[in-house]
């Protein structure tokens, strides 16, 4: 039989709880069939790529750079500070990279088999909660089961599922999830303390934690009654004391250039207030009714259009706050609920604004919890109250809303396949976003789509010209199609707007490459180091300027450089290659060609190369193998041609 009890840390404010007629059993079999069912929604997912424009393709290359769960993984994961501090998810994407490599379905299984472990989490912590509420044994059962189905199932989830760097809200809920239930279980100190570190190195937000406990405190738990205020704020003051430091580290290294918090003079201080505002009405309402969900919510779009949803929003806390206060002895379910979720929402409401998105959907990933109590209470309320005839219209209503939601979050599941349809599907919500227009135009450039990309490229620096990122992809998309001279100035506005990004220093350099001017390309690649010290691309294309302008030992310790950096990088080994060559040590450039070759097994240029220095070896049946190769990826490639009729033509005057 399941029996139990809830008490807060030590024991302290123990609370019996009555025997009931669930088996343990039951009920684990219940939170598995959860997890199925989770798995089968979500397993489309696993069809995804990665998004280069939105954080996966850093992680990826930082994987493929340890190649490994190592010591050195660890010891990175641990100091890495950018984008922000989470060392666990870094380490489960190094992990993924071991097992699976460069096979994005299974990095999305991961995620899939994560999200499932928390709706199942969710079940057994909603139960444990309840244990303490007057419920009937029905009424329990049936709140944790609808709960964790809907929190397992609901559009919002998709975001933080289908994408590949969701990974660090899945992680960050699982130990999250398991810290509250740990308290609300009466587990002891440490497993409660060392289960909120943990969801802190997944990721900041986890700083919400102690007071949601507090609100636990107040409402099942009632041990405000027994112990006080004082007592339970002392006994979680270090938790409180560790969230607020992890809280001030992030604030002060993502103020810093390049960091994610944008500068507190782009956005108002009133503007930063509306913000959360509006934060906290956009989650309700959209979890009522999911619709209008989009990956990106443009954050000058929210400006742009009239100010009455804003007002509404401000109109509409400062209702549901009063009435919460008011009634707080009556219905102090509702109290504890607001509170957990305001405390959940509030460090990503926009007082502390990241990125360009007003509101993310992944955002509401844990937040809903409470919102989804405050909604199954009133079933029970209601359904105690009611005739059969309208209990069966409940159901069907319900059941109604749970086909729906599944629904929908099977549709929004491939909106995160790729960056195309991603931005595709803002644009489509928000055509005058420059931010969206922007992204769109630099995934039209990664597809060589140049044309269409300098339209949207344009069309994003009319809508937001002060935005470095929109000046770089016009500037990227121009310098493609042979037009330099016009992206030049492009890269040096971004400089503007932005003196420390190395991006923009990179691109520039590249212009004035290939105009020449190999010296002010230098001194662009080497701004571009200044500000990313591990930028591989850096270093290989001032390799490429150094070798240009005859420093052959400086050039071949750039390319030696980038390679540590980016173990997998094609072109600096074709360079490096030629480099030993060049200074007569043909066997160290078969290597180096061959692994350029092996990391992209269509480079033309590595397979004639590669023929050349075996030819210079006296393996001449290896090099008439990569001449043809290189013929049969590109039939007009004349160095190849020659070289093959060359030795054909001395083959047969052997003969």
């Amino acid at each position: 039989m399941w029996a139990g009890r809830v008490v807060g840390f030590g024991g302290s404010g123990l609370i019996a709880l009555n025997c009931v007629k669930i088996s343990r059993t039951t009920l684990v079999g219940v939170a598995l069939a959860i997890f199925a069912g989770t798995v089968w929604l979500y397993w489309p997912s696993v069809h995804g790529g990665f998004l280069t424009r939105m954080d996966d393709d850093e992680y990826l290359r930082q994987s493929v750079r340890l190649n490994g769960l190592t010591w050195s993984a660890v010891k990175w994961a641990f100091t890495a500070t950018q984008p922000y501090y989470h060392p666990l998810p870094r380490l489960s994407h190094v992990l993924d990279y071991q097992m699976w490599g460069k096979n994005a379905a299974g990095h999305h299984a991961t995620s899939v088999i994560v999200h499932a472990l928390n709706a199942a989490l969710v079940f057994g912590f909603v139960w444990a909660l309840l244990g303490t509420v007057g419920l009937m044994t029905g009424e329990r059962f049936a709140m944790a089961l609808g709960v964790a189905v809907v929190f397992a199932i609901h559009p919002f989830q998709a975001e933080s599922v289908a994408w590949m760097s969701g990974r660090t809200q899945l992680l960050c809920t699982t130990f999250g999830v398991g810290c509250l239930w740990a308290y609300v279980a009466g587990a002891r100190r440490w497993a409660v303390w060392g289960l909120f570190v943990a969801a802190l190195l997944c990721k900041p937000m986890a700083v919400s934690l102690p007071f949601v406990m507090l609100a636990i405190d107040y409402f099942p738990l009632r041990r405000h009654e027994q112990l006080g205020w004082n007592r339970l704020v002392r006994e979680k003051a270090v938790l409180m004391a560790l969230g607020v430091l992890v809280g001030a580290v992030t604030m002060i290294t993502e103020s810093q250039s390049g960091g994610l918090l944008v500068p507190l003079e782009t956005i108002s201080a009133t503007q930063r207030v509306f913000l959360m505002f509006r934060s906290l009405t956009f989650y309700p309402w959209r979890l009522v009714c999911p619709v209008r969900l989009t990956p990106v919510y443009p954050l000058a779009a929210v400006f742009s259009v009239s100010q009455w949803p804003i007002l509404i929003s401000v109109a509409g806390v400062g209702i549901v706050t009063g009435l919460v206060v008011w009634y707080r002895r009556q219905v102090p379910a509702l109290a504890a609920s607001w509170a957990a979720y305001v405390m959940l929402v509030l460090p990503v409401s926009g007082l502390m604004q990241t990125g360009s998105s007003a509101v993310a959907l992944r955002y509401a990933y844990l937040a809903m919890v409470p919102l989804l109590l405050v909604a199954g209470g009133a079933v029970v309320w209601l359904w105690r109250r009611s005739a059969s005839i309208v209990r069966v219209g409940l159901v069907a209503l319900l059941a109604c809303e749970m086909c729906v939601f599944g629904v929908r979050t099977r549709s929004l599941i491939p909106v995160w396949h790729d960056d195309e349809t991603l931005w595709r599907t803002v644009l489509a919500k928000f055509p005058d976003s420059g931010m969206a227009n922007g992204m769109y135009a630099a995934e039209l450039l990664r597809q060589n789509r140049i044309r269409e990309a300098v339209e949207y490229g344009q069309r994003a620096i009319r809508i937001e010209p002060e935005v470095a990122e929109t000046q770089i992809n016009l500037g990227v998309a121009l310098f493609r199609t042979g037009r330099s001279e016009e992206a030049i100035p492009h890269y040096e506005q971004a400089l503007r707007i932005n003196p420390d990004y190395a991006e923009a220093y990179l691109d520039l350099g590249s212009a004035l490459f290939t105009q020449g001017r190999l010296k002010d390309a230098i001194t662009q690649y080497e701004g571009a180091l200044r500000h990313k010290p591990d930028y591989a691309e850096a270093y290989y294309s001032r390799g490429v300027a150094l070798e240009q302008s005859g420093s052959l030992p400086e050039a071949i310790a750039d390319y030696e450089e980038a390679l540590k950096i980016n173990p997998d990088y094609a072109r600096a080994h074709f360079h490096l290659g030629a480099a030993l060559e060049k200074l007569s040590k043909p066997a160290d450039s078969i290597r180096h060609y061959e692994e350029a070759l092996r990391t992209n097994p269509d480079y033309v240029e590595a397979h004639f190369n590669l023929g050349r220095a075996l030819e210079k070896l006296g393996r001449t049946a290896e090099a008439i193998e990569h001449y043809q190769q290189a013929l049969k990826l590109r039939p007009d490639f004349t160095p190849a041609k020659n070289a093959l009729a060359r030795l054909q033509a001395g083959s047969s005057s052997g003969h």
